[in-house]
């Protein structure tokens, strides 16, 4: 039984209802870029990944972060919840992992839920960028707001963590990470998401 899942547009429609700001819809749009691209790709080697469910859940997988900002709370768990009550069940388990995967998500196949993961690590604002730039610009960011030293640590571990997934999902593709940017900007030159 296939699950309910949103058109871009509902999409587009549900950021704009819960005043996502236009700066996290941008980056919203960038991984889904990436998350598609690397699904397509992995498909074609063998993954059976549901694209409209990973075009759903990169665009909804931030829906509720100001608010979770706002409240410190923990916005994969409360965009979850979100997408439950909407009745969006599949969407909101893969947003729920979109920050750090449950235990366990590290054998074949690769699931929805690492591709959101992974592709949301690759976009900064709404620029693709690698793992080393991402992490340096997190560690950056969380020891100007003070954060404590255990919470540097879990950003440290869940580095470790994606570069595995990074392994993973490029071991069955024929271009490295570092070509994702180039294979972006031709693929979304021919075929756009507005």
């Amino acid at each position: 039984m296939r699950c309910k899942v949103p058109s871009i547009d509902q999409c587009y429609r549900l950021l704009k209802g819960y005043h996502v700001p236009d700066h996290i819809v941008q980056h919203s749009k960038t991984v889904c870029k990436v998350a598609v691209l690397l699904a397509e790709e992995l498909n074609k080697q063998g993954e059976n990944l549901c694209i409209p469910e990973i075009q759903a859940a990169a665009f909804l997988h931030d829906i509720t972060k100001m608010e979770g900002l706002n409240r410190g709370q923990d916005h994969a768990k409360t965009g979850k919840e979100l997408l439950l009550t909407l009745g969006f069940q599949r969407i909101g388990e893969i947003v729920a992992e979109h920050i750090k995967l449950q235990e366990g998500r590290n054998s074949p196949p690769l699931s929805e839920e690492e591709i959101i993961n992974y592709s949301d690590k690759r976009v900064m604002h709404t620029k693709p960028v690698t793992l080393a730039e991402r992490f340096a610009d997190l560690r950056k960011r969380y020891r100007v707001k003070g954060m404590d030293k255990n919470a540097i640590q879990q950003i440290l571990a869940l580095e470790y963590e994606i570069y595995d997934l990074e392994k993973r999902i490029f071991a069955k593709l024929d271009f490295t990470p570092r070509k994702l940017s180039d294979l972006l900007e031709r693929k979304w030159s021919e075929k756009h998401i507005s």
